[in-house]
């Protein structure tokens, strides 16, 4: 349910410009603030780093006045990684006017190949030149940085003159801690960077680290939070707002999964504590034998409560599971007990299905997202290289 107004001006809000062009094998996409923004970050938790993950980590307390990514190569395990990163930090500086120490770089795209650096700045070049401070530029951005996305990934909302706004691409290699993708986050919340960090952490635990298509971690998941400090606020404001804009983009990300036909909403009720219910959700969204049930519309519970049950203590004899679409929900087990499963093999026929599990075992409760799986999820990645 939406809290807040929905926008559609994505980075662009005033005093941020962006662009993004794609050529051949390369995309550039630009996100530029007309000021060094105060800057939160968070980062993937592979111990395998890209390069310009490495780089930009490095950097970021400086704090932001632009983003560079680019897609068509991760620039990982090469050994020229930070150093390419530095250089491409070094020619989005001087095509923007701006300081190499406030640039920000981010990559996409086949690990351990070196990137083409001319083929990239010739790229850049021309998307600077095309840096727009309106919802188009944000769109152009959110293009360039597709792989396998299928979807623009764009969402911005606002509240009594505060903005948030975001791109990020991501589709495959998704995981909760985070999912695989880049995004860029754009606000005039003037707050400290430490609640601007707080903020940012806590709605990727609500968000993006509920996200699963596959249950791999990337090694170049960058999610930047940049505000340019133009309107006052508080922190008990600006995290719901933040936590909104980063929950419809994690959605996306799970609705584009690589070869999806169903998007597929799991909350666990009843847990012990948030974190029990998390793990509960990551277990049932992470699990090949669920996804594939899904995609064959088969309403097998038995594969939901025993992919928990490896990661919680439960007891099976109070768990209930229920699935709806549409305005029609179907309980599959009541108390352990198991029901009719013919009226949710009409639920599973919807493109988008919620499945809600309740372990009667506490106060808590958590959301995630993912998708099933299907046979294109596998010819996409037998082939992508």
């Amino acid at each position: 349910m939406m809290i807040f107004k929905e926008t559609r001006y994505g980075v662009c809000s005033p005093g941020f410009r962006a662009a993004g062009v794609k050529r051949g094998r390369y995309g550039v996409s630009l996100v530029v603030a007309d000021r060094v923004c105060e800057t939160a970050a968070v980062f993937t938790r592979n111990s395998v780093k890209a390069g310009s993950l490495r780089y930009t980590e490095a950097m970021v307390k400086n704090g932001v006045a632009a983003v560079v990514a680019n897609s068509g190569n991760a620039n990982c395990c090469v050994p020229s990684g930070v150093d390419d990163a530095r250089e491409l930090a070094e020619a989005a500086a001087k095509a923007l006017g701006l300081s190499a120490r406030n640039v920000a770089v981010a990559s996409t795209g086949i690990i351990g190949r070196k990137m083409d650096m001319e083929a990239v700045k010739s790229v850049l070049s021309e998307a600077a030149c095309g840096l727009a401070p309106n919802p188009q530029g944000s769109l152009q951005a959110a293009k360039a940085i597709m792989t396998t996305d299928t979807r623009i990934k764009m969402y911005s909302a606002e509240s009594k003159g505060i903005r948030v706004g975001g791109i990020c691409k991501g589709a495959g290699m998704i995981a909760p801690n985070m999912a695989t993708m880049l995004c860029f986050i754009t606000t005039n919340a003037a707050l400290p960077k430490g609640m601007l960090g707080k903020a940012l952490r806590e709605s990727c635990e609500e968000s993006f680290n509920m996200v699963s298509v596959d249950g791999d971690m990337s090694t170049n998941d960058t999610v930047l939070l940049m505000s340019n400090r133009t309107a006052r606020t508080g922190y008990r404001a600006f995290k719901p707002l933040l936590a909104q804009v980063m929950a419809e983009l994690a959605k996306m990300i799970a609705r584009d999964g690589e070869g999806a036909s169903k998007f597929i909403e799991v909350e666990v009720k009843g847990a012990r504590s948030v974190a029990d219910a998390r793990a509960a959700v990551k277990a049932v969204s992470n699990s090949p034998l669920v996804k594939t049930a899904f995609y064959g519309e088969n309403p097998n519970w038995g594969r939901i409560i025993s992919a928990i049950g490896s990661r919680l203590d439960i007891d099976e004899t109070r768990v209930d599971v229920t699935y709806s679409a549409q305005g029609r929900a179907a309980k599959l087990l009541s108390g352990g007990k198991p029901m009719n499963p013919e009226p949710a093999r009409k639920v599973l026929a919807a493109r988008a299905v919620k499945v809600e599990v309740d372990l009667h075992l506490g106060p808590s409760s958590a959301v995630g997202w993912t998708c099933d799986m299907t046979p294109e999820y596998v010819k996409i990645n037998a082939g992508y290289n």
